[in-house]
């Protein structure tokens, strides 16, 4: 019979599952916020772009100033695209750069105050969110599912030689 779809194999078939449920992963911890919360996380967020809010998170789980070097290196990006995202950030008032006495050439980078308390009231509700979609899994299933997220997460040996 031409023209029929070639079957899938076991792994492509799971991949494809996998695809499907992210858009119902999105939904499901949307539906988690109340409405109001995330009316305002989007007000404080309004204007921020993907690779600004994962800045954003690395400075604060950084809980320090850190280096535009460092930023850079941890988003995969140039240094140039570093400044240029920065200089956004401080436009926003969402980050702070701060100068080294010794060395002026040493740029840090930290959340500005306002920034910090936005970003704590948002990983809040994000956690509410997080533990309200995973209460159905046992300690040991979250684990794991962490555990192969974590994986996941870690560059491939080929990624790091690119």
């Amino acid at each position: 019979m031409a023209n029929e779809p070639t079957p899938l194999s076991k792994r492509e078939d799971l991949l494809h599952r996998l695809t499907c449920l992210q858009p119902a992963l999105r939904h499901r911890f949307r539906a988690t916020i109340p409405a109001d919360a995330r009316a305002t996380m989007q007000e404080a967020m309004e204007d921020v772009t993907a690779a600004q809010l994962e800045a954003l998170m690395l400075l604060h789980q950084a809980g320090s100033a850190v280096s535009m070097h460092q930023l850079a290196e941890a988003q995969s990006i140039t240094p140039s695209s570093a400044t240029q995202l920065v200089d956004r950030l401080v436009r926003m008032g969402l980050v702070e750069r701060l100068r080294e006495d010794e060395d002026r050439r040493l740029v840090r980078v930290q959340l500005s105050e306002a920034a910090r308390q936005k970003f704590e009231e948002m990983m809040r509700l994000h956690l509410r969110s997080l533990a309200a979609v995973t209460e159905q899994l046992s300690d040991d299933d979250l684990r794991t599912l962490v555990d192969l997220l974590a994986r996941l997460a870690q560059p491939a040996s080929a990624e790091i030689r690119a």
